[in-house]
């Protein structure tokens, strides 16, 4: 087995700045959302950490660490992420009170399973066979309440605001995410998203629009193309855009391929001809390499990359393609600016923000 991954995050509609950030490691198969918070640049300087906190982790750590309990790594991927983020927003007055949820996935070939940690309302679902399952909980007010009340009322729970969360990272000096662990199926397709997306689109719809992945393979015709996860992360985004777009929206789907599965253009972007992943057969054919596919307006083509941070069309890309399996590739991420509102309880914020985003790392 091996798993293809892409992304595709957007401003929305009413917001003008993004405040979202995903990265995708297909080196280590980890995968990461996330949705930062406290107003003008601070939300984005607490995602820009949390996913690059999470990516410095796992490639500070051996091999031999990654396979020995992935749990425990991935859990302490985000632990240290909200050390970070917490340490800058008590040092820097301008960004006092930012914080970010996540949600953080990591696949493991060996065991077949698929890990998931989360702080906040970042969620992860699983599509199989046709059918849609949220393996996260929110961590939210209005989650809170049914948890703690599972007869609660609708009018009762509509006296509560919608968009409070309960759990984030750079909040408190400490975290506690909630890590799940899921066996994995060949055909799987695991989708990580931000609440600009769940939040304006049913999952009755979003599987609606994930189940144009699960065509096979071999039915693939010219009459009958699987689209690029590409194109169906750029649909999820459309409709919550169609549906108000009152959020930045991240969507990162995953899907979960045999080895020996043949690339196509109509499917995902190939791997580079000599990648250790591509049989000698396959890697012959891919002279010329096909173009890459079809990609949204708000999500132009990325680039073979060469670790340096780019600016292509208002876009700040890092690293490689957008959808990467060679585990020979750096890690991807890719985000458009867009702005957000605090929407954590406990946390107080400054009258202003002067201070620029960090670049690089945000170390």
């Amino acid at each position: 087995m091996r798993a293809v991954a892409a992304g595709v995050s957007d401003v929305g509609k009413e917001r003008d700045h993004n405040e979202d950030r995903f990265i995708l490691l297909p080196e280590f198969d980890v995968y990461v959302v996330a949705d930062g918070m406290g107003g003008h640049q601070c939300g984005e300087v607490a995602s820009r950490m949390a996913t690059s906190s999470i990516a410095n982790f796992f490639r500070s750590k051996s091999p031999s660490e990654h396979d020995s309990n992935t749990a425990t790594t991935l859990r302490a991927s985000v632990e240290d992420a909200n050390r970070r983020i917490f340490e800058r927003a008590i040092n820097s007055p301008s960004h006092r009170g930012m914080g970010t949820t996540v949600v953080a996935a990591a696949f493991h070939r060996g065991q077949r399973k698929f890990y998931v940690a989360h702080a906040g309302d970042s969620r992860c679902y699983r599509m199989r066979a046709g059918t849609l399952l949220q393996l996260t909980r929110d961590h939210s007010l209005i989650e809170e309440a049914l948890r703690s009340r599972p007869g609660i009322t609708k009018a009762e729970l509509a006296y509560l605001p919608s968009n409070v969360i309960t759990r984030a990272l750079g909040v408190d000096s400490s975290v506690e995410p909630d890590v799940a662990v899921d066996d994995v199926l060949l055909g799987d397709v695991y989708l990580l998203c931000s609440d600009g997306l769940h939040g304006f689109v049913t999952d009755e719809r979003i599987a609606e629009i994930v189940r144009a992945l699960l065509a096979p393979v071999s039915s693939v015709t010219p009459s009958r193309a699987r689209p690029a996860l590409t194109d169906v992360c750029a649909d999820l985004v459309a409709e919550a855009n169609k549906n108000g777009g009152g959020d930045n929206i991240t969507a990162v789907l995953v899907r979960i391929e045999a080895v020996d599965d043949p690339w196509s253009k109509v499917t995902s972007i190939p791997p580079r001809p000599g990648s250790s992943v591509v049989p000698p057969e396959v890697a012959a054919a891919l002279s010329p390499v096909p173009a890459a596919p079809r990609v949204p307006s708000f999500a132009p083509a990325v680039p073979e990359g060469d670790g340096a941070d780019r600016r292509v069309g208002g876009f700040s890309i890092e690293d490689a393609p957008t959808e990467a399996l060679s585990t020979n590739d750096d890690s991807t991420t890719q985000r458009l600016p867009a702005k957000g509102l605090p929407r954590f309880a406990g946390a107080g914020l400054p009258s202003s923000f002067d201070e620029p985003t960090v670049t690089n790392d945000d170390e």
